[in-house]
């Protein structure tokens, strides 16, 4: 009772501590929940990192389909839709290409970790880093179940401008007075 317990009384806040479990630190917490990424971007991103997203190849005892909805050639899983998928890939290859990052990513944690290690560049690169992971697996995600639910028709170009777009607009509220992307 003594490491709660001081000359002024409790601290519930000792305790609380002492009697909470701890949990692993999870090395991707620090670069997806951003003050700068919209909550919905962090929180699909999240939920894919934990691999959470309802994904067909997880929601295969609820329906007959299970092809991507993308491609319409592979079974559909986190890891094909957001890597694996052609329309992705592509999606991907264009956004890579624009930000200047020359590094193909293989998963989400992958993605993540390679952010946490590349620190070079301006304050205004690293953040445009950040946010494109997120808008970007936010993007496809939207697109893929647009696609189940709407029957909307995938169009690659218009995820990756809207994907600069939202770079854009988010960088200027950050940085109002401009920015140079070098």
């Amino acid at each position: 009772m003594t490491r709660w317990s001081t000359p002024k009384g409790l601290q519930t806040s000792k305790a609380y501590e002492y009697f909470r479990p701890k949990l692993a630190r999870q090395p991707w917490k620090a670069a997806i929940w951003k003050a700068f990424i919209p909550p919905k971007y962090s929180f699909i991103l999240w939920l894919g990192l934990r691999g959470r997203l309802a994904t067909r190849d997880r929601l295969g005892f609820l329906q007959e389909e299970d092809l991507c909805s993308l491609c319409i050639n592979t079974k559909e899983s986190a890891k094909h839709l957001f890597f694996e998928c052609p329309f992705s890939n592509f999606v991907w290859s264009r956004i890579r290409h624009w930000l200047g990052i020359n590094r193909t990513m293989s998963t989400l944690q992958s993605a993540v970790k390679w952010l946490k290690k590349e620190k070079t560049g301006s304050s205004v690169q690293n953040k445009a880093r950040h946010l494109a992971l997120a808008c970007t697996v936010y993007t496809l995600w939207r697109q893929r179940n647009e696609v189940i639910f709407e029957g909307s028709t995938a169009c690659p170009e218009r995820l990756i401008n809207l994907v600069k777009v939202t770079l854009y607009r988010v960088l200027w509220t950050l940085f109002p007075h401009g920015f140079d992307r070098s």
